[in-house]
């Protein structure tokens, strides 16, 4: 005989399913209030030990704040009137020699028709142009979501008066947080919000000190080596560690490629420098400066970095590996949390 399997869906299951999914419906529609939200808190986690320190010189906590964004803003100002100007100049250049390098690139591919037989070379031809298609429409993509996402003034503005709130209340991201939990889990809450924003600040205190310190050593390395633009690759090198492992390889394609326009030799040499420059960043500087890095492994990191960029775009990328920092706390703490409830 054949047995009937009932399922019984009560009326109360089918709602709550429904409200969880208007939850993340409506949390997709204000995912740029939420961006904002996240990175005021990722930065007042970072300037908030620096407050507390001046703190203890009775400084008081307001006074401790202009401070703090006053130096922000000389070191700012100090990097813009010195590094931009140069910067510029190069990108100009750069950009007078593009059609050079073309030719010689274009010059390349030409002999080696001459040498093969050609036809692998129009199958690599074809599936460059594919590959250039995609990544010129998943870029587009990128920057559309971007800046539909969120406004860069608006949202700096939102940004320094959120970070501004957080940072004048010793507390302030502990209340935020507790402000959100039922009043029975608020002594947990209050140990979660503690490791999230030692995690949160650590890690962009640590990015930080990353993207200077690489930057610092390929301008260093490319100038001893007589690259030009060495100024612009080097703040480029920087600015992409923030992108966890594509990004170095992103910001050494364009070294490379300008290498390969004075000699294959120079290319192969630039090759083996940013090589250097990544092992020397896996093994030595990412491990002592990143003390806070979340423990993921690269293939992760990758795949939450895309998920990111399709997401939110540049601001996806950027935010995908302290979203993670998160999810990896409360996932550690979740069983305590549980615990309590019982």
């Amino acid at each position: 005989m054949k047995q009937k399997l009932l399922v019984d869906i009560s009326t109360a299951s089918v709602i709550r399913v429904i409200l969880v999914l208007l939850s993340f419906w409506f949390l997709y529609i204000v995912r740029d209030i939420i961006a904002v939200v996240f990175v005021s808190i990722i930065v007042s986690a970072a300037l908030s030990p620096l407050v507390d320190k001046l703190g203890k010189f009775k400084i008081p906590r307001a006074l401790s704040i202009a401070i703090i964004y006053l130096l922000s803003l000389g070191i700012m100002g100090v990097v813009v009137y010195f590094v931009l100007p140069p910067m510029i100049s190069q990108i100009k250049q750069l950009a007078n020699n593009l059609p050079n390098y073309f030719l010689v690139f274009s010059n390349f591919i030409n002999n080696l028709n001459d040498i093969g037989s050609g036809s692998w070379i129009s199958t690599s031809q074809a599936n460059l142009q594919s590959v250039s298609t995609f990544l010129g429409s998943f870029v587009n993509n990128i920057f559309n979501t971007t800046l539909g996402v969120i406004n860069g003034a608006t949202a700096l503005i939102a940004i320094f008066i959120l970070t501004l709130y957080f940072l004048l209340d010793q507390n302030g991201i502990k209340k935020f947080f507790v402000s959100l939990i039922p009043i029975k889990q608020k002594g947990k809450i209050v140990s979660l919000a503690n490791k999230v924003g030692l995690k949160l600040g650590g890690w962009l205190r640590g990015q930080i000190i990353l993207a200077i310190t690489v930057g610092l050593i390929v301008y260093v390395g490319l100038l001893i080596l007589k690259m030009p633009y060495a100024l612009t690759l080097g703040i480029l090198a920087g600015a992409l560690e923030i992108i966890p492992v594509i990004g170095p390889i992103i910001a050494a394609i364009p070294a490379i490629l300008i290498a390969f326009t004075i000699a294959p030799t120079t290319a192969l040499i630039i090759t083996i420098f940013y090589i250097f420059v990544q092992e020397l960043e896996n093994k030595l500087l990412v491990p002592k400066v990143m003390q806070y890095a979340v423990g993921l492994n690269p293939v992760t990191i990758i795949i939450i970095v895309l998920i990111g960029a399709k997401l939110m775009g540049i601001l996806g990328i950027l935010l995908s590996v302290p979203v993670a920092a998160v999810i990896y706390v409360v996932l550690e703490e979740w069983p305590l949390l549980s615990e309590s409830k019982k």
